[in-house]
């Protein structure tokens, strides 16, 4: 279960990103349509508005398993491992009750807009429930993840795993960006070097 949620939690972030992506998209061609065409699409604030909360939502679990949302730890990381511990888990139960409560009200909400058939006050007309429901799946999707680290921190507790649960809910250090930095630049001169493999190879030939 927990790489199940691993594996969804990455590919929202795609979808987040792609979200992001289509805000930037939209704007521009607004103001281009603007200043050299005339018009306005009226409709790129609604729109880039869904997308922008459904981007932040459906981003949020994977930041989490990657240790990049912000932390204020700098007592944390001085002290004792055996009290870190503690403090990493009593983190997680509190993320646990806001994430819940995020959840809650944003399901809340969203049936609320089901029920009455509400739509947004626009030349779209969008029913609220679309957007409003996607934005909630974002912030399900969260819960569970902190459930999942939550459950797993309490066993690694259990089986004497402090250093695993610290490695797992400590946030990230510049060492971590620096080897994620050294790693991407790697890759990205493997990806050049294959096509360039694959000329030398057909020129050989």
């Amino acid at each position: 279960m927990f790489r199940v949620l691993e594996w969804i939690s990455a590919r929202a972030m795609t979808i987040a990103g792609w979200c992001y992506l289509a805000i930037t998209f939209l704007i521009c061609f607004d103001i281009g349509a603007r200043r050299l065409l005339g018009f306005s699409t009226e409709a790129t604030t609604e729109i880039t508005g869904y997308l922008m909360a459904i981007g932040m939502s459906w981003g949020l679990a994977g930041t989490l398993f990657e240790r990049g949302h912000v932390r204020i730890d700098v007592l944390v990381q001085k002290m004792p491992l055996k009290l870190r511990v503690w403090l990493h888990l009593a983190s997680l139960m509190a993320l646990m009750l806001a994430s819940g409560f995020f959840a809650w009200g944003a399901f809340s909400l969203t049936k609320d807009s089901w029920d009455f058939g509400s739509t947004d006050l626009s030349a779209l007309h969008t029913p609220l429930a679309i957007p409003q429901g996607l934005w909630a799946a974002g912030l399900v999707l969260l819960l569970l993840v902190v459930v999942a680290l939550a459950a797993r921190a309490l066993r690694q507790l259990a089986t004497g795993d402090a250093d695993g649960m610290d490695r797992m809910l400590m946030a990230r250090t510049y060492i971590d960006e620096a080897a994620e930095t050294l790693e991407a630049v790697a890759e990205a001169q493997q990806g050049m070097q294959k096509p360039v493999v694959a000329n030398q190879a057909g020129a050989s030939r």
